[in-house]
């Protein structure tokens, strides 16, 4: 078990880049089986897209379970829901914790998205130079959005 994409992400985007829905559903069928994190994760995707009423939260229960399992992309993902308000209760301090962790395992959108919190002070104490730094290695990391608000602040992406 990892808690970072693998082979089967690239095998699933590459089935659905082609279309392919009821391939995908097939790929990620065995791991789900044995409650594979990254399938659980790659699953809530294509349930949030879905009419049924039930599928949005079918949707987040699967996200959920894939962080609650350390899967780092869900992890973000769920920040990102608590965020937004998307699918949840809007929760900016539980959202921060969120990208807390996966920044902590090197996830760079985390590392952005926590810095943000960090330099706003949203859910989180304001801390501005580690906020920057944060940023920057998010930049680094190869995050546009990191670059672009470094290089809208006048600030020095590095090397």
């Amino acid at each position: 078990m990892t808690d970072m994409p693998t082979q089967l992400t690239t095998d699933f985007d590459a089935v659905l880049d082609r279309g392919d829905i009821a391939g995908a559903r097939r790929l990620l069928a065995p791991p789900l089986a044995l409650g594979c994190a990254e399938a659980l994760f790659l699953s809530s995707s294509m349930l949030a897209g879905e009419d049924d009423a039930h599928a949005e939260a079918d949707s987040f229960a699967n996200l959920n379970q894939a962080a609650e399992k350390g899967y780092i992309p869900a992890i973000y993902a769920v920040g990102l829901c608590l965020l937004t308000g998307d699918r949840v209760e809007q929760d900016v301090s539980q959202a921060a914790a969120y990208f807390e962790r996966a920044s902590d395992a090197g996830y760079p959108p985390a590392m952005y998205e926590f810095g943000l919190a960090l330099f706003h002070g949203n859910g989180v104490a304001k801390d501005v130079p580690r906020a920057v730094s944060l940023i920057r290695a998010s930049a680094q990391a190869g995050d546009e959005y990191a670059r672009e608000f470094l290089l809208a602040h006048s600030l020095d992406v590095g090397p």
